[in-house]
């Protein structure tokens, strides 16, 4: 069954019973997690209860391509519903054929198989044969706009009891799209911040939302978009020791080069310097204009398209079992701070 967008959240909310497997897939992981956990408890089942939800790994499905159907078709000891939850981030392609056997056997009645799954292609073996069974569906999972994500933690902030001003909803959104997860993480950490004061201003926000490294980063990319490796390696040093993840370090950088394009891309198009900057949401910090417009002038376009590229893919690398962040953020800040020392040096010259 291929859902249209506009049907997802009611398909989520409540699946017909004759959908028993549903492949929920996509970039925003954490929005995939979180589709997946509305399913489960949909079907009656307690995601911390051992024997409701069986967990299988891909690597026991290649083991013995049978587990999915038997899970599928075993009843609870203890009695109650049973849900079965198979995790495939990577290489999700490969597990096609056993899970293809298991559907062909699903009846009404049997657990529900949940699949999550990273992103795919309109040409995945997998996401296909979800679209085009009578009794699975396939949910996609896209990543949340900044108004998604201002809905999400609005409804989130006033069903709590807080009120928040619509500049610091925008500011809130803008730098935490790419995961709902995470947003709704920063969501509740704002919430305790507050304490016993319901009015959210912008200095809440700015004071607050990804606050373990949030200026640091602002100095990350400064410094790397300068060519000053030194400066931009010992500030990421800190941020990992603070335990600041790697993967949100990344979407920090690819906002900076984001940022870079549209303004870069707006001034080709005849538009005034500082009208282009006060389109910037959030805006910058005024201590980071001129080291912004100086990387603004010393990048080429393709430089920072190659820029966005290298962060993206080096994000998908690190979701990768085995892979390890803290060494490819590295490795990826070590790159980029050689084209800024480049580009730069090119303008002074």
């Amino acid at each position: 069954m291929k859902l249209q967008f506009k049907g997802i959240d009611a398909f989520v909310n409540n699946p017909p019973d004759n959908i028993r497997a549903i492949l929920v897939y996509g970039p925003d992981e954490g929005r995939v997690r979180e589709r997946a956990s509305q399913l489960i408890k949909h079907a009656g089942v307690d995601e911390k209860d051992p024997f409701a939800l069986v967990d299988i790994t891909p690597s026991q499905l290649s083991d013995n391509p049978a587990t999915l159907l038997d899970e599928a078709k075993s009843i609870s000891m203890l009695g109650g519903a049973r849900a079965v939850r198979l995790r495939m981030l990577d290489n999700a392609d490969k597990s096609t054929s056993a899970i293809k056997d298991a559907l062909k056997q699903l009846k009404p009645g049997d657990n529900r198989v949940v699949i999550e799954a990273g992103e795919l292609g309109p040409r995945s073996s997998l996401r296909l044969l979800f679209e085009q069974q009578e009794n699975a569906a396939a949910v996609p999972c896209y990543v949340d706009d900044e108004r998604d994500l201002a809905k999400v933690i609005g409804d989130m902030l006033r069903g709590a009891g807080f009120r928040i001003s619509s500049d610091a909803m925008s500011h809130f959104a803008s730098n935490v799209i790419g995961d709902r997860a995470v947003a709704r993480g920063e969501a509740e950490k704002l919430m305790i911040y507050m304490g016993g004061q319901r009015d959210i201003s912008l200095e809440d926000v700015t004071a607050c939302v990804g606050a373990a490294a949030q200026l640091p980063l602002d100095d990350l990319t400064k410094y790397m978009g300068s060519g000053q490796f030194g400066d931009a390696d010992r500030v990421l040093q800190l941020a990992l020791a603070e335990g600041e993840n790697a993967v949100s370090i990344l979407r920090h950088m690819q906002n900076y080069f984001s940022k870079l394009h549209i303004t870069k891309a707006r001034l080709a198009k005849g538009e005034v310097l500082d009208i282009a900057l006060k389109q910037l949401k959030p805006p910058l910090f005024f201590k980071l204009k001129d080291s912004f417009v100086a990387q603004m002038n010393g990048w080429s376009m393709a430089q920072i398209e190659q820029a966005i590229s290298l962060l993206m893919a080096c994000e998908a690398k690190c979701k990768m079992s085995g892979a390890e962040p803290e060494v490819l953020v590295s490795r990826a800040v070590l790159s980029l701070s050689q084209i800024g020392s480049r580009a730069l040096s090119r303008r002074r010259a």
